[in-house]
């Protein structure tokens, strides 16, 4: 009969992107979670099968909590509303390290067609909430999503190297 888990999935997968955010791909290890969570190496291979497993599995999870925040950020079509999207999703945008350690996670995000799916399911999901905030315009709301979060994306970028704004 297996022990009984007393740290769930749930714990184990919250301290994986903890340690994801603090730590690029090359440096994310099954150890640096096990120390993070409190569980044994060999767990994490249980129940994830392994470290890509592991990464994959907590980016998902990731995505459904993007998708509970974006079901909860102010509805209605209109700047204000567009606007909270994008605080939603930039809390913590002045951490310059930060930064830098997502930059060489989205390399994984192009690299890996798994993780690549995942971002993109999370840039659809983004997209759609702009659509539906966004007033008439005399572009489709579509392309104007994809245009905003476009903008979005180079700001942080040009954040990034000037540290303003």
């Amino acid at each position: 009969m297996p022990r009984p888990k007393t740290i769930s999935d749930e714990a184990v997968l919250e301290g994986a992107l903890k340690v994801m955010f603090r730590t690029g791909p090359e440096e994310f290890t099954l150890r640096a979670v096990s120390d993070e969570v409190g569980v044994s190496p060999a767990t994490l291979l249980q129940r994830f099968g392994d470290k890509r497993g592991l990464i994959v599995r907590a980016l998902s999870h990731d995505n459904a909590d993007f998708a509970e925040l974006i079901g909860r950020a102010p509805r209605g079509p209109g700047r204000e509303a567009v606007l909270d999207l994008f605080w939603l999703m930039t809390p913590d945008a002045a951490d310059a390290e930060a930064l830098a350690t997502g930059l060489l996670w989205l390399r994984e995000d192009f690299r890996d067609p798994g993780l690549n799916a995942l971002a993109r399911e999370r840039f659809v999901l983004l997209r759609a909430a702009i659509a539906e905030r966004l007033p008439p315009l005399p572009l489709p709301a579509q392309t104007c999503a994809v245009l905003l979060e476009a903008q979005w994306q180079g700001a942080i970028n040009q954040w990034g190297f000037f540290r303003e704004g």
